[in-house]
């Protein structure tokens, strides 16, 4: 019985570690023709989203200001899950003119 419990919890403890997920999201699209450039916007969010390293930083509206898009054809998000979601990081990326 106790090996049975050993095997479980390392079992369990590798999965805990190893765990990790990628989610790509289109976020929105507009009219404009496909531009040059990218622009990006990173955050880390811990528990499961409920504390954000940079608040309301993360955004379209930071990610298009640091490439200077002025005219946005769309948006792509990004969220990398680690440790069963205790740990994520999102990236959100714009392009345009």
């Amino acid at each position: 019985m106790k090996k049975t419990f050993k095997a479980v919890a390392v079992a369990f403890a590798c999965a805990f570690v190893s765990s990790c997920a990628t989610i790509s999201t289109p976020v929105t699209v507009t009219t404009n023709p496909f531009g040059s450039k990218c622009g990006v916007s990173k955050s880390s969010l811990y528990l499961g989203g409920l504390w954000s390293s940079k608040g309301d930083e993360n955004g379209i509206d930071k990610a298009a200001k640091s490439a200077g898009i002025t005219k946005i054809s769309h948006v792509d998000s990004f969220m990398k899950s680690y440790f069963l979601g205790i740990y994520m990081e999102q990236t959100i990326k714009v392009y345009g003119e």
